[in-house]
């Protein structure tokens, strides 16, 4: 009888260790919690992907730099080594960076120096998002001018262009085989500055190809960031606008959505395979009225191949020369 009971101990063991998979929930597509020390290997190549929120080097920055860095912007950016030691790094480009144009009057108007672009670039910065409410702070002449630099110095510029086809085209970065794409749009105008058929701008959220143009990307690549300027400024949390907009970016194929505008960090949040960062807040930006506006976030992302291994979200601190460095 003994062995009987013994028998059926370990019939009852090896039953629970096969149904274990059955019962824990997981949408295809998303590892958690995983990685190379915990003894994770991925099935297809490894690639990092970082992002940050807005990045504004005029005004209350510029004059840091000038003050502070002898006019060097470079110095911005010396402890911020993980943006080049990512795989592809994305950020906002919160404004036009020309010599060119004209101050529309707007009495938050922004126009960076070209050298400030410069040193975005050498920090690491693979895509810039010129998709934003500044976009057009000096009229679309620096608006084209930005475009230019940027594509210059061998970054992609993502939610603009010169003409209607160029800013929906997913611009795409390959790394070890992974074709990872990305499109952008702003939710939060200026409508003025919306891109046309033959005229260079942004494209808005409120585009009516807005769904056609997110498959279309999607279909192309094997992971589709979208990048959208949206929500509410200050807000800590997404509103309904943000999540509707997010989530049918990944009802229609996006897999990360990045989200900044509001100048604070807002929730992380995984919807079906995807993740969506709904705002990184400021990473650098001459807000210092608040804790919440002199910190911002970087969403680390791991792809294994076309899927999401891991998203992490960690935190930089701005110091009083409004310089970032990570607060981990």
């Amino acid at each position: 009888m003994k062995y009987f009971y013994l028998i059926a101990l370990v019939v009852f063991v090896a039953f629970s260790l096969l149904a274990i998979p059955f019962f824990i929930p997981q949408a295809p597509g998303f590892i958690e919690n995983l990685s190379w020390e915990n003894g994770f290997v991925p099935t297809e190549p490894e690639v990092s992907l970082v992002f940050v929120g807005d990045m504004m080097l005029d005004r209350g920055v510029n004059f840091s730099v000038q003050k502070n860095f002898g006019g060097d912007f470079n110095q911005l950016f010396t402890e911020l080594d993980f943006i080049r030691e990512a795989d592809i790094a994305f950020g906002n480009l919160e404004g036009p960076v020309s010599d060119k144009g004209r101050n529309i009057g707007s009495i938050y108007s922004f126009r960076m120096k070209p050298e400030s672009l410069q040193a975005v670039a050498a920090a690491g910065f693979d895509v810039l998002s010129v998709a934003n409410n500044h976009a057009g702070d000096w009229t679309s002449e620096a608006f084209v001018d930005t475009v230019a630099r940027i594509k210059n110095l061998n970054i992609l510029p993502i939610g603009g262009g010169n003409n209607y086809q160029e800013a929906s085209l997913v611009k795409i970065k390959e790394v070890r085989g992974v074709k990872v794409g990305f499109i952008g749009f702003s939710d939060v105008g200026p409508n003025w500055l919306a891109v046309g058929s033959s005229s260079p701008g942004i494209l808005l959220a409120s585009d009516p190809q807005f769904d056609q143009i997110i498959k279309t990307a999607a279909e192309s690549v094997d992971v589709l960031v979208t990048s959208f300027h949206f929500g509410e400024e200050y807000l800590a949390t997404s509103t309904s606008r943000q999540q509707v907009l997010a989530r049918r970016a990944i009802d229609n194929g996006a897999s990360l959505v990045i989200g900044h505008h509001p100048h604070v960090i807002e929730e992380l949040e995984r919807y079906k395979n995807g993740v969506i960062i709904y705002s990184l807040g400021n990473f650098i930006f001459d807000q210092g009225f608040s804790k919440e506006t002199m910190e911002g976030g970087v969403l680390f992302v791991k792809l294994d191949g076309k899927k999401i291994e891991s998203a992490e979200l960690k935190k930089v601190k701005l110091d009083s020369r409004f310089k970032p460095s990570p607060a981990w």
